[in-house]
């Protein structure tokens, strides 16, 4: 372990002195330490010029190998650190966090103030093995080994527009949707978004539909659509209560169920906080009453 620090801080600061400086001790210690490890290994570690070293390709390899393992101790010691608090954190895409983890969250501290809870927003997986968090709402099949999953609900996908935007344009067909202006989510996260794949699911089929406006980003599709620019794709978690109705209606009693659902999962075998089990056994009860039926 002394050899390995050596060259960890050497090859850090690219200097045996500074090295030496870091880990008190004299420059000749550090050089003797990293001299040990290279006979061990039996490949020079670094090369060694007048006033300066630079690493080896053997070197960096080491380099990049210990880097790997100080940042999986230090996700674990995170990890462990927040086994004994009253902390839950839970991961979950930016759509599923802004449009119904949110709600839920401000819910759930009305009535369990002490638990504090601290989210991961990001589009891309979140592994609970991989990653201090405690749970992670995950979209897809289910079929995901070494995890635990609970199933919150089964994506369900419908149309919505402004309530001014369906009594002008008289949407009472499939056929009508294909008269309006459709908003378009462009997203590579799931096919389902797309308009075409919505209408050959709901029974239509048609060569191909025009999008009259497409955007990257469900907030700004959840926007064109309650301001009246034409009708949009919504998920039945994806509307907030209190619009519900008001900003936005589902101007057909249509819906399409892609079989896809989103789960809430932690690590196979992990035994969840107290707080983690609460907030769990939450989100379970606020699932069942929250989608827009």
């Amino acid at each position: 372990m002394n050899t390995i620090s050596a060259f960890e801080a050497s090859a850090r600061l690219m200097s045996f002195t500074k090295a030496a400086e870091e880990l008190h001790l004299s420059q000749g210690a550090v050089s003797r330490q990293i001299q040990v490890l290279e006979e061990r290994m039996g490949v020079p570690l670094f090369n060694r010029r007048h006033k300066e070293i630079q690493l080896t390709r053997a070197g960096l390899i080491f380099q990049q190998a210990i880097a790997q393992s100080l940042n999986t101790i230090r996700r674990a010691v995170t990890m462990i650190e927040a086994l004994d608090t009253s902390t839950v954190t839970i991961a979950a895409s930016n759509a599923m966090a802004n449009f119904w983890l949110m709600p839920a969250i401000f819910e759930f501290r009305s009535q369990q103030p002490n638990i504090d809870i601290r989210v991961l927003a990001s589009n891309t997986p979140v592994d609970p093995w991989q990653e201090p968090v405690d749970l992670a709402i995950r979209y897809g099949d289910g079929h995901w080994p070494n995890l635990t999953k609970v199933k919150l609900f089964e994506e369900e996908i419908f149309p919505v527009c402004a309530p001014g935007y369906q009594q002008a344009h008289g949407i009472e067909t499939l056929q009508d949707l294909m008269e309006c202006e459709l908003i378009e989510y462009d997203s590579d996260t799931a096919e389902s978004n797309s308009w075409d794949t919505w209408f050959e699911n709901a029974g239509l089929h048609v060569d191909a539909v025009r999008k009259n406006l497409t955007l990257s980003n469900y907030d700004l599709v959840y926007r064109a659509a309650y301001s009246g620019k034409g009708v949009a794709l919504a998920w039945a978690y994806g509307v907030p209560q209190e619009d519900r109705e008001s900003l936005l209606v589902r101007p057909l009693d249509i819906s399409v169920k892609t079989g896809m659902c989103e789960y809430i999962i932690y690590a196979d075998n992990e035994e969840l906080s107290s707080p983690a089990k609460v907030f769990l056994d939450w989100l379970i009860d606020f699932g069942k009453r929250s989608l827009w039926a």
